[in-house]
């Protein structure tokens, strides 16, 4: 089993290169930092973050889903400075990945690397199978959800497989809709408050006992907990900026601020959102016990009107959602194949990039195939929590990394410093800690076997694998300020 496959190892038109050709790179300097922006927070997507996993939140903690999210965003927040710390020191396509092995070396790198291979997998279609329930919704009959969701996986390949740059502004453009959707259903929920919950003070759960609507009790601390690693999966995508490393112009110090900013985006109009909502609940035991308690608030809040023109944004969101997603992925696959990660065929077919794009096309068609089959023969709530489970693993090895990173790697140029060093990674090292031990044995269990699983196998591999440090010059090199000059593909 060879991983490292050298540019001189790789065949004629291998990588995408004509023969004698070294292999094709990302297109650099294609995105300015709005551009990445504007990625980052169509990755998070406050609007499809709420209405993905708000009911899974209720369902769990009740109307305690307001503290799960407040939880979850101190752990986002402290997890965004570590990512952008670290990710300034390592910048790379790879992302989180990169930053993996490089402070905790190949074998660590690998167990991010498989996992990403599998989130990958599962995030783009949880997402997509969610925008076809809801446009289902709003049509008179129904749609067939799976198949909805494959077609919009193909929208989301075609976007894809273009140049960066275009996509990026597809993004932006539905991104501008999809904030105005959700701070409309805020303000909405938020004037028609019922006065009935205390979720700050009091908070409260239905526990269904066959009667009409269950009973209302008070929820505990291992409820409040279970509910906060859907919350972290509603952050997450902070760190997209990161992924485009490699295709970015203007100073190293932009992608890590935009990583800070990205969280702060999420977790201001997320809260405010969850608080609003759960400020509007009538009836928790029905709320909690339809399938879609948000579109069941907004009928409620905005009249079948106002709730179909706000659920026909969120189908946007979520589709602009997935898109993003499938973006950073697919970056991913490309870094860990370039770096010489993977066995050498694999190396070979993830390496690949396209002539004119400049993008991974491999791996992009590769994410079509998997998520595409979920999106058909995959129930969403099973999504949904597993892929909690690998984000929050993800990030309990970047935490990590933060703090080896600082302490080992020191004299390494850095645009950004966390502050209160190190109270962000100590933080989120601990919290992740708790929020893994209240989540369902059987998402664990696969998580963990995965990444055990990698673990044995890069470390019987371990003296075929690149060294910590090795990577491929960043085509910006920082000056000692940070900064780096723009260039131009």
């Amino acid at each position: 089993m060879v991983l490292r496959t050298t540019d001189e190892e790789r065949g004629p038109n291998e990588g995408g290169a004509e023969e004698g050709a070294p292999p094709r790179r990302l297109r650099a300097s294609a995105l300015r930092p709005w551009n990445v922006l504007a990625i980052a927070i169509s990755a998070i997507s406050p609007t499809t973050s709420v209405f993905l996993v708000y009911g899974s939140g209720l369902g769990s903690a009740g109307t305690g889903v307001v503290w799960a999210f407040v939880i979850g965003a101190v752990i986002a927040l402290a997890m965004s400075l570590c990512y952008a710390e670290t990710g300034s020191v390592f910048p790379s396509a790879g992302g989180a990945y990169t930053i993996v092995r490089r402070a905790l070396g190949p074998v660590s790198g690998g167990v991010a690397g498989v996992l990403f291979l599998l989130l990958a997998l599962v995030s783009t279609a949880s997402i997509l199978v969610s925008s076809a329930t809801y446009l289902s919704s709003l049509v008179p009959g129904g749609l067939p959800v799976g198949w909805v969701a494959l077609g919009m996986m193909v929208l989301v390949t075609a976007l894809s497989l273009g140049k960066i740059a275009p996509a990026s502004w597809v993004a932006g453009a539905m991104l501008v809709l999809e904030l105005a959707v959700v701070l409309v259903f805020t303000g909405f929920a938020f004037a028609h408050a019922s006065g009935q919950n205390a979720p700050f003070t009091a908070p409260a759960v239905a526990v269904h006992d066959g009667s009409a609507g269950g009973v209302v009790t008070g929820v505990g601390a291992a409820g409040l907990l279970a509910a906060v690693v859907p919350a972290l999966f509603a952050f997450n995508g902070y760190d997209w900026p990161l992924y485009f490393a490699e295709e970015s112009r203007g100073p190293r110090r932009a992608l890590p601020r935009a990583v800070v900013v990205a969280a702060l985006v999420a977790v201001v109009v997320e809260v405010a959102a969850v608080i609003a909502a759960t400020y509007a609940v009538h009836d928790l035991g029905t709320t909690a016990a339809d399938a879609s308690p948000l579109s069941l608030i907004a009928h409620q809040v905005m009249g079948p009107t106002g709730a179909t023109i706000l659920l026909s944004g969120v189908v946007i969101a979520m589709f602009d959602t997935g898109l993003a997603a499938n973006l950073g992925y697919a970056r991913v696959y490309y870094a860990a194949a370039r770096d010489g990660m993977l066995p050498g065929p694999l190396s070979r077919f993830f390496g690949r990039v396209s002539a004119g794009s400049r993008v991974p096309v491999a791996a992009i068609a590769f994410l079509f195939v998997g998520n595409g089959l979920l999106c058909v023969f995959s129930s969403l709530n099973d999504l949904i929590t597993f892929t909690g489970v690998v984000i929050v693993t993800v990030y309990l090895l970047v935490a990590v990394s933060a703090l080896v990173c600082r302490v080992r790697d020191r004299s390494l140029p850095r645009a950004f410093r966390m502050p209160l060093w190190p109270l962000p990674p100590l933080l989120a090292i601990a919290g992740v800690v708790v929020a893994l031990t209240q989540q369902h044995p059987r998402d664990l269990e696969i998580a963990l076997s995965v990444a055990l699983a990698a673990l044995i196998a890069y470390t019987l591999c371990r003296r075929r694998l690149p060294g910590r440090l090795d990577e491929l010059p960043h085509p910006e090199a920082p000056d000692a300020s940070g900064a780096a000059p723009e260039v131009r593909a």
